[in-house]
C-alpha cells in the first residue's frame, strides 16, 4: 500500500542543509547525524503530504517525530551538538525503506522528484 501511495506522489527537487552534528535516539545505541537549526520546509512538506497520504490509505504511522538528518554512525554515548560549517545538496528522489529490529535495512521502492 505505501508504494502505491508513493506512485502519487509529485513533487520537485529540492535542496537540504545540514549545519550542525548531534546524537539521536536511546540508549545503548545513538544515532550521531547531521542535523539543522533550519527550517527545511520542503523536506517537511514532503513528509507531511506522505504521512497524510499513507494515513488516508489506512495505514499506521507515527510521524510525529520527523527530522531531517543523515546518520554518519552509531554510539554508546550520547554526543553534545557540534555546529559546522553548511553542507548543502539537491534531493532528486525518496525512497520507501524497511527497517525491523537489527536486520539491515531493505530499499523497497525509490521515487524520483521532478
Amino acid at each position: 500500500m505505501a508504494r502505491l501511495v508513493a506512485d502519487v506522489i509529485r513533487r520537485t527537487s529540492f535542496v537540504v542543509m545540514f549545519n550542525q552534528a548531534a546524537s539521536f535516539g536511546k540508549p545503548p545505541k545513538y544515532a550521531f547525524s547531521l542535523t539543522t537549526r533550519a527550517d527545511l520546509l520542503a523536506a517537511n512538506s514532503l513528509s507531511a503530504t506522505l504521512l497524510n497520504d499513507l494515513r488516508h490509505a489506512g495505514l499506521k504511522v507515527d510521524g510525529s517525530s520527523f527530522q531531517p538528518h543523515v546518520t554518519v554512525f552509531y554510539d554508546r554515548r550520547l554526543r553534545e551538538p557540534i555546529d559546522l560549517p553548511e553542507l548543502s545538496w539537491q534531493v532528486r528522489e525518496f525512497v520507501l525503506i524497511e527497517s525491523i529490529d537489527h536486520r539491515p535495512y531493505q530499499i523497497l521502492g525509490s521515487w524520483p522528484l521532478a
